[in-house]
Formats: structure tokens, sequence, C-alpha cells
């Protein structure tokens, strides 16, 4: 209560109190104290206790009324000065501000910690709470796992995401879990394809990639079992490569990639069933025969495209037959 109406109300107060009491007894009283007499009448004694006491009270009140004026104050000058603080962080420069209260500490400190020029990792924050999310966060951005339960966050919120793409990349078949289930995130799930692709076995491959696996999937699967990574049968390499999705540059370097990986029936057979398929593989294919030494049937289907297609392989026949031998690498890497 503000202590103007304060004694407004203690006024009131001590009146009707005063005329109460003259109304019932309207006589006088002596009070005799250390040789000294009194005399009042009764109500003015009865209203001087309630009148010192209401002295006392509104002094109280005044004095924490001023106190709580000048604390006021003092948060908007804290206000103001933590505004020119946070620019100054966000600048980047040199800031020592003093506030006249505690209410920006904290504030302070996390500002400062939260700089996006990464300057002021190593600022205290001595609120408990906060500095464990701090930690937490810190931790899910270096690449951990925690427990976020207890944070009842949303799947679309970027903490919970990144936790996800953690778990994929560190548990070992977390990923099937998401890829078998809706995760509510495409980054979620694109890096669970991703280890799909560079983990898994290849019927898991076939089962969970669906119409999803592109030409860079196929190289990277067939990267893998050039490796010796995963094991992949005849049918299952033409199925892998068989492929729109697959460019001709791509075709010429699985061609490359199988070389030494195949044997030699086998790898003729393949490039020739996608080139059937697949007019993009026939320079592929023409890098198989040559890389075979099956130069007649090399020369008879080069002869019968155009003088400007083709130019790399007319080109390696010329050298050698005039024996002139260079490898295929000069022109295919």
């Amino acid at each position: 209560m503000k202590s103007r109406r304060f004694s407004v109300y203690a006024i009131i107060y001590m009146i009707l109190v005063g005329v109460a009491v003259f109304v019932l007894e309207g006589g006088d009283y002596t009070l005799k104290i250390l040789g000294y007499e009194f005399t009042l009448p009764i109500a003015c004694w009865m209203v001087l206790p309630v009148a010192i006491f209401a002295f006392f009270a509104i002094i109280h009140i005044a004095y924490h009324s001023l106190k709580f004026y000048n604390f006021k104050r003092a948060i908007k000058k804290d206000g103001d000065l933590y505004a020119e603080y946070a620019k100054e962080v966000f600048l980047a420069l040199p800031s020592n501000k003093e506030y006249r209260t505690d209410t920006q500490k904290l504030s302070s400190a996390v500002t400062k910690y939260m700089s996006p020029w990464g300057l002021n990792k190593d600022v205290n924050i001595e609120n408990e709470e906060l500095l464990s999310v701090i930690n937490v966060v810190k931790n899910v951005q270096n690449g951990d796992i925690e427990e976020l339960k207890k944070y009842k966050l949303s799947k679309d919120n970027p903490l919970y995401i990144q936790n996800e793409i953690n778990k994929v990349k560190n548990l070992k078949d977390y990923y099937l879990e998401i890829l078998k289930n809706d995760s509510f995130s495409e980054a979620v799930d694109d890096a669970a394809y991703e280890k799909l692709i560079k983990n898994a076995s290849f019927a898991d491959i076939k089962k969970l990639s669906g119409a999803k696996l592109s030409g860079d999937d196929a190289m990277c699967i067939l990267k893998r079992y050039v490796n010796d990574e995963i094991s992949i049968s005849a049918d299952e390499m033409y199925e892998l490569l068989n492929d729109d999705k697959i460019s001709a540059k791509q075709y010429t370097q699985a061609a490359i990639m199988l070389k030494n990986k195949l044997k030699p029936d086998a790898y003729k057979i393949l490039f020739e069933k996608l080139r059937a398929s697949h007019q993009d593989a026939e320079e592929a294919y023409l890098y198989v025969l040559y890389e075979l030494v099956l130069l007649d049937e090399l020369r008879e289907i080069v002869q019968n495209h155009d003088k400007d297609e083709h130019v790399k392989f007319k080109t390696l026949l010329y050298l050698k037959d005039n024996a002139k031998s260079i490898p295929s690498s000069l022109f295919f890497k």
C-alpha cells in the first residue's frame, strides 16, 4: 500500500475511534509519569497509541517505497546498460559493464557466452540448470548422444534432430530403425540413408532404398564392392547398374573400377547387357573391349559411327596399329 493512501486511512480510522470513544465516555483522564501529570480527554488517550503506531508505520512504508523506487530505477538503468552490452558482444567489442543489481548477471553471462564470434566460451555461468543445458547442447553439437526425454522436445526441434543424427552415426543398426519407421525429419532420414549406402548389405539396400537410389549411390556401392566391403552377385551387379539415373560418365567409371575385379567373361557380359539397355553405357562397353584386347570388335563398332564420335578409342586403335600402344588411363581416369 502507498504511504499517502495509508496515511489517509489511518487518519480516518483515528477520527472514527476518537468520535466513538468520546460519544461513549466524554470525560478526562490524568496520567502521571515521573512527577508529571498529563490530562487529556479519554478519547485522545485512546487515539494516541493508534497515532504513534500509524506514524511509525508511515515511516516504514515510506522507507520501503523509496527503496523500491530506487530499485526500479536501477533495474531500468541496468536494462539500458544491458542493451548496450549486448550490442558490444554482437560487434565483438571489449565490454565490462557494471550493473547496479543482480537481475542482469545471468543474462549478461549467457549473452557473452552466445557471442556469434565464439570469443567467450569460457565465461562462468552460475545457474546449474542452465549450465547443464548448455553442456548437453555442446555435447550434441560435438557428435555425442544425450538423453533428451526430460526436455520434452518436439521431433522437429534442431537439438532433437542433431541428437538423432548422432545416434545414426554412432549406433550400429540405429539407421535401420529410422528407415523402417517415420522419423519426421528429412535430415535424419538422409543421414540414415547415407549410412545405409555406406554400410548395409546389398539386400538391405535393395529393401530400404526403394526408388531413391541415385547414380552417385550406385558408384558408392560399387566402390565398396571393389574394396571387398560388400558382397554382390553378377545378377545384383547388373540390377545395380541397370538404372537410367546412371550417367555415361558413371558407366565408364564403373567399367574402370571393375576392370581388375571381375573375370573377363563376366566383365564383358555385364557391360554388353548394359549397352543393350542403355545408350549411355556404350562408351563403357568400348572401354571393356579395349581392356580385354578385343580390338577387332572394338574397331567394327567405332567405324560404324561418325568421324567425331568415339575419338578417344579411334586414337587408341590408331596408335596400336602403328605399334605405339599407350594405356587407356591417358584418356580415362
